[in-house]
């Protein structure tokens, strides 16, 4: 679940009700203290790791998994990165070309599985 896509957070709530016994939610939390970014882009990186691929939106039910978002073309991951203090490295002194690439390939990758 992501804060900044509402409308799915509310449809998994309403779902959740159906059933009985405990539920699970694991939730998207973007930490402006401890990633090192201005706390007013709280809302943009929750839409970015959703838009990047890098945090997938789905739901599991009796061991059915099921994603609840899925686009055909996702958002440059080093979008999600690179203004994050957490990440500086990856783009200073000298920008990680090859462990953005490779980032990339992984997600790319589990979203070539997802679709198959």
């Amino acid at each position: 679940m992501s804060p900044r896509h509402s409308v799915d957070l509310a449809r998994k709530f309403e779902k959740a009700k159906s059933f009985k016994g405990p539920k699970l939610f694991l939730a998207f939390a973007p930490c402006p203290t401890g990633w090192l970014y201005d706390p007013a882009k709280t809302q943009e990186y929750a839409r970015l790791a959703v838009e990047c691929g890098l945090f997938p939106l789905k739901e599991a039910v009796d061991g059915e998994v099921t994603h609840t978002y899925v686009k055909r073309r996702w958002r440059p991951v080093q979008e999600y990165l690179q203004d994050q203090g957490r990440f500086w490295h990856l783009f200073e002194p000298v920008r990680q070309e090859t462990f953005l690439r490779t980032m990339r390939e992984a997600v790319d990758r589990y979203w070539t599985r997802v679709k198959a």
